[in-house]
């Protein structure tokens, strides 16, 4: 009997040891249970931190794609607008071309009858200096006075 209260007495020692163990793996389970949901409440928290970010810039992408696209749109109006302008100006040139032709024709066409007018009143003046010898002052009084003009 008492080797069997001494193998039951081992037994119960080992037993206990074993439970010891056992508690002490337990606890150091349950240490590791909880660091893992932490790990995964963290690892939770970082895809959502991260599929916000993703939305955040898929939103960014858009906002880009539109920029270009308004960009684009913009661009080929003001190359269309700059053509029109070139076009124009090509137009406006040619004009200005024809009226500058113009303006020289009509500039020596004023200079000939310039030319014209100071030969006629070099005439004029040839002639008045000539019918003057030839007229007294007293005849020209009265042939003024004939008209209507009066002298004082």
């Amino acid at each position: 009997m008492e080797t069997n209260y001494f193998m039951a007495k081992n037994d119960l020692t080992k037993a206990h040891a074993s439970l010891k163990n056992c508690e002490e793996e337990k606890i150091q389970l349950q240490a590791n249970v909880e660091t893992w949901k932490h790990k995964h409440q963290l690892q939770v928290v970082m895809s959502e931190n991260l599929q916000g970010e993703a939305i955040l810039l898929n939103d960014k992408i858009k906002g880009l794609q539109e920029n270009v696209d308004f960009v684009k749109t913009t661009n080929a109006d003001l190359t269309k607008r700059i053509d029109d302008l070139y076009n124009t100006n090509n137009v406006n040139a040619d004009i200005i071309k024809k009226m500058l032709e113009e303006m020289e024709i009509k500039n020596l066409k004023v200079l000939n009858l310039s030319l014209a007018l100071q030969k006629q009143d070099s005439l004029n003046i040839h002639l008045v200096k000539r019918t003057k010898k030839n007229i007294s002052d007293k005849k020209v009084k009265k042939s003024l006075e004939k008209l209507g003009f009066v002298f004082y």
